[in-house]
């Protein structure tokens, strides 16, 4: 914990800026929340704000670089603002001298008795998972709760697990009372997040298909969608959610490989082999025929030759993905990866990176293209435009009502994956 200034509690206008993944947006939306309910202000110009809240990420050297290029713009063209930083750099980086009040991750959620206390912190409890973890904004249709922070992987390119720590779980009846509140402000889709969900109990002898199994009973016309999720941690109890609450839980998969290849997977320290990983695909799609199932991708790691690189194309094809999240290697500080030997070139980790997204959008289409002229089931998200359960966007031709489910007759697909449909009354 770290404080330069005096903070003034008449001060009311907050300017919030995150990084990074999806848990660091639910969890800034979290904050404004609490600004909101602590009688704050929230600006949205930084020429009109005392306070900006920075969520920084730190799982690449890049990110660390978008945020110090950001704080000394602030500092350079907004002296007077108090900067507050927060999120995984300070866990890593201690020497952040432009930051005014630095806020370690750990204690992210008592952010505001930290700037009312001026950094003291001498009542700050560790309340990141006992307090909210839900976000939503209002006319949205989507909510995240946040159900666990931490991980104990130690993948040998990731920084996270020493940014935010071993696994923690959040309170399952806390998590089912948040869920309940959702329903209740009318939001019908649901995202489980977290750093590794399907981890989630594993400290509290509690099974992540446990907990889908209660939020999946609660009554009501609503779906939930899990966020990226391991090959290792989808077990049958799992698969037999998806098959038992085909309107419940949302036919999309975010299953992320890393490589295709067995070679970079053991050096990037992950615990699957491609044809273990390949099998488990195939066991969910014998059993969720139509369920979309996408992956992220790391190109470039150290040792990886062209011959590994044109294996881990063809396994991809092979195990058919809907689409593919690509990610140039990065080294980042104080990984095991990033004192790796045989280190491949960034221009030929930009070169591969561009060929897979070619790639993806091939995989995409393909899979898309297995909806036209069928009926499908959309959550109307905006005028215009909605998005099924496994994870499609469909243009719709006519009008539908914000925040209600629609049976669209599929007519049309576009080059970028997306589906044309139009509104049928068959509800």
């Amino acid at each position: 914990m770290n404080t330069k200034v005096q903070y003034d509690k008449m001060t009311k206008r907050i300017f919030f800026y995150t990084f990074g993944c999806k848990v660091n947006q639910v969890e800034i939306d979290n904050l404004k929340e609490k600004a909101l309910n602590s009688g704050y202000t929230i600006s949205e110009d930084l020429k009109h704000t005392d306070i900006v809240v920075i969520n920084s990420c730190t799982v690449t050297d890049k990110a660390d670089k978008k945020f110090h290029s950001l704080i000394r713009k602030i500092k350079k063209n907004h002296p007077d603002v108090t900067i507050v930083t927060t999120g995984c750099l300070p866990e890593i980086e201690k020497n952040l001298e432009d930051s005014d009040i630095i806020v370690p991750n750990k204690h992210k959620e008592d952010l505001f008795q930290y700037i009312g206390n001026e950094g003291s912190g001498e009542n700050a409890k560790n309340s990141i998972i006992k307090n909210k973890g839900t976000s939503g904004s209002a006319g949205k249709t989507r909510a995240f709760i946040k159900i666990q922070d931490g991980c104990d992987s130690y993948c040998s390119y990731c920084i996270i697990p020493f940014a935010r720590g071993n696994l923690k779980s959040r309170d399952p009846k806390s998590i089912k009372a948040e869920f309940e509140e959702k329903l209740k402000e009318g939001y019908r889709e649901v995202v489980l997040v977290g750093i590794h969900i399907g981890n989630y109990g594993k400290d509290a002898h509690v099974s992540f298909s446990e907990l889908v199994e209660e939020l999946v009973q609660m009554p009501g016309d609503f779906r939930i969608r899990l966020s990226s999720i391991e090959v290792t941690e989808i077990d049958d109890r799992l698969i037999d959610l998806f098959e038992k609450y085909p309107r419940k839980i949302c036919r999309h998969l975010h299953i992320p490989i890393q490589s295709a290849t067995d070679k970079i997977l053991y050096l990037m320290n992950r615990k699957y082999t491609v044809s273990e990983f390949s099998q488990t695909v195939k066991k969910i799609r014998s059993r969720l025929k139509d369920v979309n199932i996408g992956t992220d991708v790391i190109v470039g790691f150290p040792s990886e030759t062209k011959e590994d690189f044109d294996n881990t194309v063809y396994n991809l094809y092979h195990m058919n993905f809907g689409y593919i999240h690509v990610f140039p290697y990065s080294e980042r500080k104080g990984t095991k990866a990033a004192g790796m030997k045989d280190v491949v070139p960034p221009k030929i980790r930009k070169e591969r990176a561009k060929f897979l997204r070619g790639v993806s959008e091939d995989l995409k289409f393909s899979y898309s293209k297995k909806y036209f002229g069928k009926k499908v089931r959309v959550l109307v998200e905006s005028d215009g435009k909605g998005l099924t359960d496994s994870y499609l966007t469909v243009n719709l031709l006519n009008y539908a009502e914000k925040n209600t489910f629609v049976h669209a007759h599929i007519i049309g697909i576009n080059i970028d994956g997306s589906l044309m449909g139009k509104v049928i009354d068959d509800q």
